[in-house]
């Protein structure tokens, strides 16, 4: 392949390896692990911002206000309240719903629109 790829589809290919590498931490944890490891807490934080900033990233380069499109608009949501957010104030059971709930049909629509881009 010549040239870079599109700006739509990298931030895709970006957000579903982020969501890979978030299901990854999941698969190595439980509610028990989130609750007692700052650690793991923070680096599954630290992927969602990442994960905000391609959606962010993707909503741009289709010429999408993020917030025009629910998926788009509940990861930037999530981005922006975990990266604005003193660490006492985020709302940890809306990080986990994400990470437990939301992460694997996340990952099968992202996965869906890369195999209906040209």
């Amino acid at each position: 392949m010549t040239g870079e790829l599109r700006p739509d589809r990298h931030a895709l290919l970006e957000l579903a390896a982020l969501l890979n590498q978030i299901a990854a931490m999941r698969d190595e944890g439980d509610a028990a692990r989130f609750d007692a490891d700052r650690r793991y807490r923070w680096v599954l934080h630290r992927l969602w911002i990442a994960a905000g900033n391609e959606a962010l990233a993707h909503a741009t380069a289709i010429g999408l206000p993020v917030r025009a499109e629910r998926t788009w608009a509940n990861l930037y949501d999530l981005r922006n309240h975990l990266a604005h957010s003193r660490l006492p104030d985020i709302d940890e059971a809306l990080v986990m719903r994400f990470t437990w709930a939301r992460a694997g049909p996340l990952l099968e629509t992202i996965c869906g629109l890369l195999s209906s881009l040209p």
